[in-house]
């Protein structure tokens, strides 16, 4: 991690450097000029702990025009100029609209982690956004880094060094360890992946087998310009409301591939095609493609799809002993038998 979070640097700035101006116990964790990365010392239980936060959180405050009116008079006029009107926006007429009301934006302090003395960090921020990663994490991959993964499943913490490559993943309250990596007492969890089972997956595939074998020797005795065209009309035929559109909505393919998967023993080639949309088989793109190419890219992710389809998969799991692992699969994450939510 950013060596500037570890406690005792935290520790000694408070020791040598003023809080902010205006303020009794807000400090920068790194330039001062740098207003929006700042830390807190707290005290919890008789220790002192350090909550670090990265840039603020705006929050609005509402008073009806009668209340305003009442208080303007009182105000400065530094205050005065934070109230504005408040406006909606009016669909029917395309056009903002006052309600009546007076309302201000204000900006307090946030809380993305928590620095302890035993040197662990605990993640409390319900976003990670790239900016956080970067400003959390170590210079070099030997000494941490946040990143996304999504062969991961979200926000995972690593380090690379002579001994391997070691990651942890990153949810709301996983405390570790700054320099071991070693995760805390209170956030050791249990991973379960989804792994293919062959023998289930050759089962479930070995029902749709007969009819690819003859949808695909259809669709491989046409040329180019015949297998666009005939997959063109099926496709705009059977999704309608979809015509035209060059890209489908997650909505759009979800209702597709459910139609596919209802015709497709009556009629697999115009499943395939619907599915060839639906999957993105990514060489609508090439005007080059020919229909067997359209068929090897469809393979793969009509396997995927019958093996999620038919819950082909044996379950393994991972300790917090053991560094985390990617897959292509969902991965939950249990502590005390609990589903954690993970940040992406």
């Amino acid at each position: 991690m950013n060596s500037n979070l570890r406690y005792e640097h935290l520790k000694r700035i408070t020791e040598t450097q003023k809080p902010y101006r205006g303020t009794t116990d807000k400090y920068p964790f790194a330039d001062r000029n740098h207003h929006y990365k700042y830390f807190y010392p707290k005290e919890v239980n008789g220790e002192i702990e350090y909550h670090v936060g990265y840039y603020h959180k705006w929050e609005s405050e509402t008073m009806t025009a009668k209340e305003f009116n009442a208080k303007k008079g009182s105000m400065d006029s530094k205050e005065f100029k934070k109230w504005r009107e408040e406006t909606i926006w009016n669909k029917d007429s395309s056009g903002v609209e006052t309600t009546g009301n007076y309302m201000k934006d204000f900006k307090n302090p946030k809380v993305d982690l928590i620095i302890r003395s035993d040197n662990t960090v605990e993640i409390v921020t319900n976003v990670f956004h790239q900016g956080m990663r970067m400003i959390f994490s170590a210079w070099n991959y030997a000494n941490g880094v946040f990143q996304s993964s999504v062969a991961h499943g979200g926000i995972v913490y690593g380090r690379r060094d002579s001994r391997g490559d070691t990651r942890i993943p990153i949810f709301k309250h996983m405390r570790f360890n700054m320099d071991t990596m070693a995760v805390h007492e209170s956030s050791k969890y249990l991973a379960t992946y989804n792994t293919v089972d062959r023998k289930k997956s050759k089962e479930a595939m070995n029902r749709y087998q007969d009819k690819l074998n003859g949808a695909y020797a259809f669709i491989s005795c046409m040329d180019r310009e015949s297998f666009n065209q005939d997959k063109e009309e099926v496709t705009n035929e059977l999704t309608p409301d979809n015509k035209g559109s060059h890209w489908w909505s997650d909505a759009m393919r979800k209702e597709a591939i459910s139609l596919a998967d209802n015709i497709f023993f009556e009629k697999p080639v115009e499943a395939i095609y619907v599915y060839m949309k639906a999957f993105n088989v990514a060489y609508h793109t090439s005007s080059q493609a020919q229909p067997s190419d359209w068929i090897n890219g469809f393979k793969k992710k009509f396997a995927k799809h019958i093996q999620v389809k038919h819950d082909a998969f044996t379950k393994k799991y991972l300790t917090h002993l053991e560094s985390f692992k990617s897959s292509p699969w969902n991965i939950d994450i249990k502590i005390n038998g609990k589903m954690v939510e993970r940040l992406t």
